[in-house]
């Protein structure tokens, strides 16, 4: 694997690379039923694309690689495993894979790929139906995926923060213990670092990130649990300038949104977002992140967003090595 550097950002750790991803998880990644991915997505362990899932971006993983019924990948997979592709299931690139194993690659029946990378030794099935491309014998090493940075060292406070359902207030900067928002509360942080012991965020929740004065970094010892229906805005700014950091977990509720970059940093650190989660930056965790139905992500440049009111956030910045910063999507809310 690739030893990789953080860079700073604003005061915030981020994720360095000179191929950045808009998914890494150190083990496993999920994209449920109909979820939609722009940019890459890396796995150290299984990569599950299910039923009508797309990525618009290459696909890479250690492990084995499923691309279920109708899927789609706009670019290439690249596994050290075996490659799986279901019934009418697409990809625009190349498959290519490591694997020793006698059957490197099924294609399944009306399944497409450009074509198929594989050792000698190893074999591609081919059901009826199915369209290969080229069938091309190499060698072939494993993926090598770039290495998660470390977990940042800080430490959390003691007080606990609460703010009670259907109100609004603000947060200082500054070292809390366990903070909770109500049902229907909407809180407001400005720029500086906020450790927090925990972070659990009522339904209909909202956070508005006020960037007036420069970045805002989060960093929770432990998880985060955010409602339904939760709101993420910025004002005075994008989100290109707001890092989460959990040694915990990280659960997002039906029809929630978040953006920036957020690292779930710890050894069993993983992120989980429920049926349709809006989505825009960089997401990495130690372990497996899974996103649910119908949930978007988007995590590549594209144009610029019109929108003078500063309400709707950019995604999570991703600094190339060394190269300075690479400017994500901007990534409406949904109406």
């Amino acid at each position: 694997m690739k030893a990789i550097t953080a860079i700073l950002l604003a005061a915030a750790p981020v994720f360095a690379t000179a191929g950045p991803y808009a998914i890494y998880a150190g083990k496993n990644v999920d994209l449920h039923q109909e979820t939609k991915v722009t940019g890459n997505v890396a796995a150290g362990g299984n990569l599950n694309i299910n039923y009508k899932a797309q990525v618009a971006g290459n696909v890479t993983a250690t492990g084995k690689v499923n691309v279920e019924q109708g899927a789609k990948v706009v670019g290439d997979v690249v596994s050290a495993d075996k490659v799986h592709l279901k019934y009418e299931s697409t990809v625009t690139g190349k498959v290519e894979t490591s694997t020793k194993e006698k059957v490197a690659v099924t294609l399944e029946q009306a399944s497409k790929v450009g074509n198929v990378v594989h050792n000698s030794g190893t074999t591609v099935d081919v059901k009826w139906g199915a369209n290969p491309g080229k069938d091309i014998i190499a060698p072939v090493t494993a993926p090598s995926l770039d290495v998660l940075p470390g977990a940042t060292p800080f430490t959390v406070g003691t007080n606990a923060f609460d703010l009670g359902a259907y109100t609004t207030g603000s947060l200082a900067q500054g070292k809390y213990g366990k903070v909770n928002l109500g049902t229907d509360s909407t809180l407001t942080l400005t720029a500086g670092s906020y450790y927090f012991d925990s972070l659990d965020i009522g339904g209909f929740g909202k956070l508005i990130f006020d960037l007036k004065g420069g970045a805002i970094n989060i960093f929770v010892l432990n998880n985060i649990k955010i409602g339904q229906d939760f709101e993420f805005d910025t004002i005075n700014g994008s989100a290109a300038s707001i890092y989460t950091e959990t040694r915990g977990n990280y659960d997002l509720g039906i029809n929630g949104e978040w953006y920036g970059t957020l690292f779930g940093s710890g050894d069993k650190s993983n992120l989980h977002f429920n049926q349709n989660a809006t989505l825009g930056g960089t997401f990495l965790a130690r372990q497996n992140i899974q996103l649910d139905i119908y949930s978007t992500l988007v995590g590549l440049p594209s144009s610029p967003d019109k929108d003078a009111s500063g309400k709707v956030p950019l995604p999570g910045t991703l600094p190339l090595l060394g190269l300075g910063l690479l400017a994500l999507a901007t990534l409406r809310r949904r109406q």
